[in-house]
């Protein structure tokens, strides 16, 4: 009887288990490749934007850093033109104090005279509230002013040192009088006209 020789290699038979744990991890391996593939590609989309970003960012800060030498460097002003701005914004205060004391009568006293730009504020004491409305009418009148605010009032007695402006008088032969704080607006082109109206 003659041997039995196989000369092909033996080949055994993966195990299910065996076969279904390399499905199983080759399935895991193609999502894995998927997944990175997929972070890969939204990672260059996000660089080209921020390289876009910065682009933009970097024209602004050479837009920004040009204007800043050009806010730098000194700006040359003549004499001329100097005059011309304090000119333009100035005025004659004269005849604004002319106005102001001409509607006021031999028994009113005016006091603190403080200028700005637009408006004169000043005290005035008067005898009767009939000559704080007459002179605050007169006032609002003028062609000089725009605008006259009675900003507060108070009594006070002239012949007692001792009395604080609002205090109230307790004596009947006292006679009080009356301290006003105004405000008044000033009209600016008719006082750089030189009092013309436009």
């Amino acid at each position: 009887m003659a041997p039995e020789i196989n000369l092909l290699p033996h080949i055994e038979r993966p195990s299910r288990g065996r076969r279904s744990l390399t499905i199983v991890l080759g399935i895991a391996f193609l999502l894995l490749v998927i997944y990175l593939s997929f972070q890969y590609i939204s990672l260059n989309k996000t660089i080209q934007s921020l390289q876009t970003e910065e682009q933009q960012l970097q024209a602004e800060k050479a837009e920004l850093e040009e204007s800043i030498i050009v806010l730098d460097t000194p700006v040359k002003i003549d004499l001329a033109t100097s005059v011309e701005f304090v000119e333009s914004v100035s005025y004659a205060v004269s005849p604004l104090l002319v106005e102001v004391n001409k509607y006021v009568n031999e028994n009113t006293y005016l006091r603190n005279y403080i200028f700005s730009e637009s408006t004169i504020k000043f005290a005035v004491d008067f005898e009767t509230l009939a000559e704080v409305v007459a002179y605050v009418g007169d006032l609002s009148s003028s062609p000089y002013f725009q605008d006259v605010k009675v900003e507060q009032i108070y009594t006070f007695d002239p012949a007692s040192s001792t009395d604080e402006p609002g205090e109230e008088t307790k004596s009947f032969e006292k006679v009080e009088r009356f301290a006003n704080e105004l405000t008044v607006e000033i009209d600016p082109y008719y006082i750089r006209t030189g009092g013309v109206a436009e």
